[in-house]
């Protein structure tokens, strides 16, 4: 008879249609509760789970299946696992380029195209930057504008690598600082995977240097300049049409798998 962990309260998945109810694997019960107690921060990160025969005895199961479960947490890169004299499991809370990574393969999978990814920043950063406009800050307008000084600096000294990465820099903290933590985290997620078409774009092609990017960073500056003066109806029809036009120089009908592939 397969081992039923004590002492958890784990919930089955749901039965899908057209198909048998699957049991979860024991391994795969011990490690859902584990994984709930890190994300709702019962285990803060850096702390060290108990030992192996502790959280055996805990949970009622054997060691090979705790073990199992390890494998699982670590897979989801909740845990690090450290092997030697001091051997043990510590917590470690996920990660935005873990989640970028894999939300690249899928869109890859899915034969997304690389318009498609760019026209969901539409969907995003104009309203962020109304936002912005209507209650601007000092802090938020200090900080975008220390960014767009750096890119500027990057920029003037030709390091076209670091301009691309700088500036997918600035789409993330133009939306950290109008406050949404989702839509933040959203952004993040397109911007490293923008990142990663444009890299790639520069290293089949390193002579094509962008030679839009001294007028980029200037529609920075206006950006700002917009945000600080608490225009929000200027400030979104401007970002809108510089999203627009970035849009044309960077984005094409080709997948995202094609244009990686390389």
């Amino acid at each position: 008879m397969p081992e039923t962990p004590s002492g958890t309260s784990g919930t089955f998945p749901p039965k899908k249609r057209g198909g048998p109810l699957r049991i979860p694997k024991t391994a795969e019960v011990v490690a859902d509760t584990i994984r709930r107690k890190i994300v709702q921060g019962e285990l803060p990160e850096g702390s060290a789970l108990p030992s192996e025969p502790q959280m055996a005895e805990e949970f009622g199961v054997s060691r090979p299946t705790l073990r199992e479960a390890f494998r699982i947490l670590e897979a989801e890169r909740l845990i690090l696992l450290t092997r030697g004299s001091r051997s043990g499991a510590i917590v470690s809370l996920p990660q935005i380029e873990g989640v970028s990574r894999h939300a690249s393969y899928l869109l890859q999978a899915r034969e997304v195209s690389v318009a498609d990814i760019y026209e969901a920043r539409l969907a995003i950063e104009p309203y962020i930057v109304r936002k912005l406009a209507q209650k601007p800050t000092k802090k938020a307008v200090a900080t975008l504008r220390a960014e767009a000084d750096r890119l500027s600096d990057l920029n003037e000294s030709g390091r076209d690598r670091e301009v691309v990465v700088g500036v997918a820099e600035f789409h993330r903290v133009l939306v950290e600082v109008g406050g949404n933590d989702t839509l933040h985290f959203m952004t993040q997620m397109l911007q490293d995977v923008m990142e990663q078409y444009q890299l790639s774009h520069l290293r089949d092609d390193p002579s094509g240097r962008d030679t839009t990017s001294r007028i980029g960073i200037k529609s920075f500056y206006k950006l700002i300049d917009l945000i600080e003066a608490g225009d929000p109806d200027a400030a979104q029809r401007h970002w809108q049409l510089h999203l627009v036009n970035s849009n044309k120089h960077w984005a094409t009908t080709r997948s995202l798998r094609e244009m990686l592939a390389g």
